[in-house]
């Protein structure tokens, strides 16, 4: 009774976060704007961003809120997920997500994502210094479900609200997030569009979301030892990126990955750029991850993830 009570409240607010999200005030391609918001583009957890990225057709936790929610339903009993991520200078980037499995087939989760750009000098229209401005950060807060329509297919939504503060000014968006998910013998495949929505205002200047398609694939081979991943995404306001993943596993507990995303539209990106690579451990209900991603003419610093995820 209980999950066929919560399985209709979902079906609802489903249906209520897509009209929001997709029929108020929302662009999808009409024009060629710039599109905000750009932390949405940073890709949760450890273990997917020592993939390359390469992960809507591989994730298989909590953090598939972000990736595909649709794979959110591979997860059985409750999980946390929690990811740090070290970005350049001051800059900061975490995610929280829970996830619950409802029954056999649904699965519902809460995810918040917190970009803190550190401390921030202010000036006056005379340049002259006038302390530290009021807090900067980009917050998104979400729920998500993942249905298993068969044993091989499923399909998932993300509802979230996108917030942006700058020097004490805030601008708000509604968002969404629909994925699915497809199983045929040892290959999965994945498919979602993301951040379709609204767009930020500030004052007088609107700007689009950060929307996009994303479509992978996933294959285990050598007794299922090893794992590759290929995905696609075209940004609907930017360039397409090509991404690639590959991660090996120990006796079920140790993992080696590496991963690259590729992007062919830009000038001065070369095959291999965005290199990681990570390591990870499985220690009973716990799961640690950590990524590295080498110093490049991007950025003046390497960057580090770190991810705990537990089951209860």
């Amino acid at each position: 009774m209980l999950a066929q009570k919560l399985t209709k409240i979902i079906l609802y607010w489903s249906a209520l976060i897509i009209a929001a999200a997709l029929l108020g005030n929302t662009t999808i391609a009409s024009d060629n704007g710039v599109a905000a918001a750009d932390f949405l583009n940073i890709g949760v957890g450890a273990r997917g961003a020592a993939m390359g990225g390469a992960y809507s057709a591989v994730v298989d936790d909590a953090t598939a809120s972000y990736w595909n929610p649709a794979r959110l339903a591979l997860i059985e009993g409750k999980q946390l997920a929690f990811s740090h991520h070290s970005w350049y200078q001051d800059l900061s980037y975490e995610n929280l997500a829970v996830a619950y499995a409802v029954s056999d087939r649904l699965t519902v989760a809460g995810s918040a994502s917190y970009m803190s750009y550190g401390t921030i000098e202010g000036y006056d229209q005379y340049d002259n210094p006038i302390g530290q401005v009021a807090s900067t950060y980009d917050l998104s807060v979400g729920l998500s479900a993942g249905y298993s329509i068969s044993e091989n297919f499923a399909c998932g939504l993300t509802g979230k609200l996108v917030v942006l503060s700058l020097a004490g000014r805030e601008a708000s968006a509604l968002a969404s997030d629909i994925g699915v998910s497809y199983k045929l013998n040892q290959f999965d495949f994945g498919l979602s569009m993301v951040n379709l929505g609204q767009k930020v205002k500030f004052e007088q200047t609107s700007e689009n979301l950060p929307a996009g398609i994303r479509a992978g694939v996933s294959v285990r081979s050598f007794g299922s030892q090893l794992l590759i991943s290929l995905e696609a995404e075209n940004q609907f306001y930017g360039n397409l990126s090509v991404r690639n993943g590959f991660e090996f596993r120990h006796l079920d507990r140790y993992f080696l990955r590496t991963g690259y995303a590729f992007y062919p539209e830009e000038d001065g990106h070369e095959f291999g750029h965005s290199l990681s690579f990570g390591v990870g451990a499985l220690f009973g209900p716990a799961q640690f991850d950590y990524t590295f991603s080498p110093e490049e003419k991007y950025s003046s610093e390497s960057l580090h993830r770190f991810s705990l995820t537990l089951d209860f």
